[in-house]
């Protein structure tokens, strides 16, 4: 067989999906982050030299368009099976020595099974060399016929016998073929099976010899033709990457419920707690504790830094930062080193200083808060003027009172104090108390007075008052 940069790869994203029961293309359905034929296309690219040729059906535009990028696009004009599919291939494969087979579905596979494949069929004196497995249920799958150790050839599930011994060896889909066999073999292909279509696996029995490669790990041959097979593999997916992580030195306490995408990394010593997902271009770094049901994605953090249950996305955490339960950080945020969110807080686009506090019950949107600012509970960056957002800006060691409302653009400035309940609408001086609230009146004698116009009025049409009326009922 040929070395890897004579090799085409080729893969098989044709198929309708009917049994996904969607609008979307099967090849487009995500797991662990990204749809299945993105990681097959990765795999195709590690393993040889060459781009690889997606092979669609007619008027799959969403896959052309997602896979343009990276590789050459055949259309399959009349779903015929997967011989047909491979014949639409043909064109863009002159000048290949050997041509590598991945169906579109099956992301699970790992490039050293596939080089492993790749070096049986240079050295084996055969025409092809196949993937095969034993998985614990053979169902849906093609079954390997050998008479001994020697390979006679495939039959589709569909088409075996009802009755005789079960066979547990099943094809996976994957193949190297000589490519000069190959064209020929395929040429000849007709329908007569149960389907009515050309299968590619009776190209083999044309072949003067075909080598079987056992796969090691049975798993990696999963594939997906509906929502049930699209959550098994997703779950194989989170084990094999969770195993992962814990053997580089991270602590998961519960496996079963956490989620970690593969792209993600986490440091040495971080423990991931119950309900934790950590999605997309996530960096945790060490000695970090994250969770219980805390999700974090696309966000980076710093060493030692504590996540409760909260929800994180497109924000970066400086080293020692605590961002305690039920706050929620918005894309565009930085809490700088030493910060700390209590509970119930909202940061959009704004920037935590260093050793700065916002404890509970605040929002704090397109806001600059330098070093050690104290923000009281119940405050809030009133950003936006109906037509477009402003800035806060906060100087170090400010003291925000609680319910202060900082209508934007506004400036606190270094050492400041506002106080609480103020709206503030002018910049506070450095060092100064801004207090911007109307001064509390009291009335002496209220309560009684109103109580007894009350219980006269009730007299009056014959009820007996409530047990108890607050001052806002007066206006009834």
């Amino acid at each position: 067989m040929a070395e890897p940069s004579q090799v085409r790869a080729v893969v098989l994203a044709a198929g309708a999906g009917t049994r996904m029961c969607s609008a979307h293309p099967k090849v487009l359905h995500a797991v662990g982050g990204r749809p299945l034929i993105d990681w097959v296309l990765e795999l195709a690219r590690v393993v040889t030299d060459a781009p690889p040729v997606v092979v669609i059906g007619a008027g799959h535009d969403a896959v052309r368009e997602r896979v343009a990028a990276l590789a050459q696009v055949a259309v399959q004009p009349v779903p015929d099976g997967t011989g047909g599919a491979l014949a639409a291939a043909r064109p863009l494969l002159e000048g290949a020595e050997a041509v590598l087979v991945l169906p579109g579905d099956v992301p699970l596979l790992r490039p050293d099974t596939v080089r492993r494949l790749l070096g049986r069929s240079a050295v084996a004196a055969a025409d092809a060399v196949l993937l095969s497995a034993r998985p614990p249920d053979p169902t849906g799958y093609g079954r390997i016929i050998r008479a001994g150790d020697v390979f006679r050839a495939i039959v589709e599930e569909r088409d075996l016998p009802d009755a005789g011994a079960p066979l547990p060896e099943v094809n996976t889909g994957v193949y190297v073929f000589r490519a000069r066999p190959l064209w020929p073999a395929l040429a000849r292909l007709g329908t007569d099976n149960a389907q009515g279509e050309r299968y590619l696996t009776d190209v083999l029995g044309q072949l003067a010899a075909v080598a079987v490669e056992p796969l090691e790990d049975w798993e990696e041959m999963l594939g997906v033709n509906d929502r049930v097979q699209l959550a098994a593999v997703g779950a194989a997916l989170r084990r094999r990457t969770l195993r992962a992580a814990m053997l580089a030195g991270v602590t998961v306490e519960d496996p079963e419920t956490t989620y970690l995408e593969p792209q993600v990394t986490v440091g040495v010593d971080t423990v991931l707690r119950p309900g934790t997902i950590l999605r997309g271009a996530t960096r945790v770094g060490r000695d970090c504790v994250v969770g219980p049901y805390a999700e974090l994605v696309d966000t980076v953090t710093g060493d030692g830094c504590h996540v409760d249950r909260a929800q994180l996305s497109g924000c970066r955490l400086e080293d020692g930062v605590r961002v305690g339960p039920f706050n929620r950080v918005r894309p565009g945020s930085e809490l700088a080193a030493g910060s700390r969110l209590g509970a119930f807080t909202e940061v959009a686009r704004s920037r935590v200083g260093p050793g700065s506090a916002v404890p509970h019950l605040t929002y704090l949107g397109d806001a600059v808060l330098g070093r050690d600012v104290n923000i009281g509970a119940g405050t809030i960056t009133a950003n936006w003027d109906g037509i477009a957002k402003h800035p806060t800006a906060i100087g170090d060691g400010a003291r925000i009172g609680s319910h202060t409302v900082l209508v934007a653009p506004a400036q606190v400035g270094a050492g400041a104090y506002t106080g609480a309940g103020s709206v503030v609408t002018q910049p506070v001086p450095a060092g100064a108390l801004g207090v911007a609230r109307a001064r509390q009146r009291n009335l002496l004698g209220w309560v009684a007075r109103r109580r007894r116009a009350s219980a006269g009025e009730n007299e009056a049409v014959g009820r007996r008052p409530p047990a108890s009326q607050g001052p806002a009922e007066e206006s009834r």
